[in-house]
């Protein structure tokens, strides 16, 4: 089936909120499958049962746009029974959070960071490291952000000023083995760009490091996977090993995360979401 004849079966907001209406069973709408993956492994751990909807962007700019406005219209219509999650991005930075009943955010810039800050990165840790070559927890967290937050600048920067990079086919590898000004040297000789425009862009981006942000709402989620990944080639792993992909790495810290307790619906999420 090509994508044309998917994109026209896909329901829009107002399709698939016309659909919810119908029934009073609890579902959740979310932006992604590995954001499905990671609720309902969490409902396995004893969260209340919601049945899970995966946002498709049609007739929207993207997937959290899409479930944005499922949650505005069940909102609207007074349904009770559909609440949404979509990533962070960069609201927090930006002070630019909309507040919509029923919708909530992950606490970080997406769930990748939820994960990695949670003790299921230690598991991982061991899982994916030979044992004479393992780093210390917080150590490779430390790399992780500190490799991939001048990249996480870059696509804040590429939002905000509309500079229409494209971030596709991404050498991790160089991101991982350069410093950030190497990196950034290799980026502004991949988007091609002028002296004028690297010295522009150069300004904007020692501006923004200023501020501090916290590497948690800066570092795409994609992006530490994809050092992460790059990294049990040779420099964790064992002296023949099996590269460890960022889809099984996500799966990964999915399977080994542990919801509290107390938590009995996503509302009450302290740890994974932004309340």
């Amino acid at each position: 089936m090509n994508k044309n004849t998917i994109e026209k079966m896909s329901l829009s907001p107002v399709e698939l909120a016309d659909e919810l209406s119908m029934t009073n069973i609890d579902y959740l709408v979310v932006e992604g499958q590995s954001d499905k993956n990671f609720w309902e492994h969490l409902q396995r751990e004893g969260l209340k049962k919601r049945q899970i909807r995966i946002a498709n962007k049609k007739q929207c700019s993207g997937n959290k746009e899409y479930v944005k406005k499922v949650i505005s219209i069940m909102n609207q219509r007074r349904r009770k029974n559909v609440i949404g999650i979509t990533d962070l991005d960069y609201d927090f930075v930006q002070n630019s959070i909309e507040h919509i009943e029923n919708l909530y955010y992950y606490k970080y810039i997406d769930l990748e960071n939820v994960l990695i800050q949670s003790s299921a990165f230690s598991e991982v840790n061991t899982a994916i490291s030979s044992s004479r070559k393992k780093l210390n927890d917080d150590d490779l967290k430390n790399i992780l952000y500190d490799k991939s937050y001048i990249l996480g600048i870059l696509r804040l920067l590429n939002g905000t000023e509309e500079y229409n990079f494209c971030f596709k086919e991404l050498d991790y590898k160089k991101l991982s083995d350069y410093d950030s000004n190497q990196f950034l040297q290799y980026f502004m000789a991949k988007m091609r760009l002028t002296k004028s425009q690297r010295e522009e862009l150069c300004l904007k981006i020692d501006k923004i490091i200023k501020k501090n942000y916290d590497c948690k709402y800066i570092c795409n989620g994609h992006d530490l996977l994809g050092i992460l990944s790059q990294l049990t080639k040779k420099k964790i792993s064992n002296d023949n090993p099996i590269q460890y992909t960022e889809e099984i790495i996500e799966k990964m810290l999915v399977l080994g995360y542990r919801k509290m307790e107390t938590a009995l619906d996503v509302g009450e999420c302290l740890n994974e979401l932004l309340i």
